[in-house]
C-alpha cells in the first residue's frame, strides 16, 4: 500500500505541473483575447475567435485534473456536520463508506466518458477544427485519476492516516 501511495503522489506531482501549465496557457489566451478586443476598437483587426474556444477546452481539462487532485488532498466540498458528531471509529467507517460509494461514480465517469468518445470521435471543433475527442477525453481521464487517488485516500484512511495538505510533498 505504501508503494502505491508513493506512485500516486508522484503522479499527482506531475498532474500539478500539468494543471499549472494549463492554467498559464489558458490565462495567456484570455489576456490575448481581451487585448485584441481592446486594440480592435482602434485598428482594423479581426478578433481571434480560436483563443476563446481553446481557453474553454483547457478549462474543462483543468477542472477534471483539479478534481482528481482535490480527491487526494481532501479538498472537495463535503458535508461534515454528521461526521463531526460521531466518535472516531464511526467517523472512519463513514469515511470508508463514502470513499467506496464515490468509486462507483468515478467508474461511471470512466465508462460513460469512453462511450461518449465513440460518439464524438468524428466531430471537429468549430473554430480550431480539432477533434472533439480531445475535449471529451478529459471525462474518462479525470475519472481515472479520481479513482486512483481515491484508492490512495482509502488506503491511508484504513491505515489511520490523517487528511493531507495540498502542498505537502510538492517541494
Amino acid at each position: 500500500m505504501q508503494s502505491y501511495i508513493k506512485i500516486i503522489d508522484t503522479l499527482n506531482k506531475g498532474l500539478r505541473y500539468f494543471a499549472a501549465i494549463l492554467l498559464a496557457v489558458m490565462s495567456a489566451l484570455i489576456v490575448y483575447q481581451v487585448l485584441a478586443r481592446i486594440l480592435g476598437q482602434y485598428i482594423d483587426m479581426e478578433l481571434p475567435r480560436w483563443t476563446e474556444e481553446l481557453a474553454r477546452y483547457l478549462m474543462i481539462w483543468l477542472v477534471f485534473i483539479g478534481a482528481s487532485l482535490a480527491v487526494r488532498y481532501a479538498a472537495l466540498i463535503g458535508m461534515e456536520a454528521i461526521a463531526e458528531r460521531l466518535p472516531v471509529k464511526p467517523q472512519k467507517g463513514l469515511r470508508i463508506v463514502v470513499l467506496l460509494v464515490s468509486k462507483v461514480f468515478y467508474v461511471v465517469l470512466i465508462i460513460y466518458g469512453i462511450e461518449m468518445l465513440g460518439h464524438v470521435s468524428t466531430q471537429l471543433s468549430p473554430g480550431l477544427k480539432m477533434p472533439m475527442a480531445f475535449v471529451y477525453a478529459a471525462i474518462p481521464a479525470g475519472g481515472l485519476f479520481m479513482l486512483l487517488n481515491s484508492f490512495a485516500v482509502l488506503f491511508e484512511t484504513m491505515r489511520g492516516g490523517a487528511s493531507r495538505e495540498f502542498f505537502k510533498g510538492a517541494e
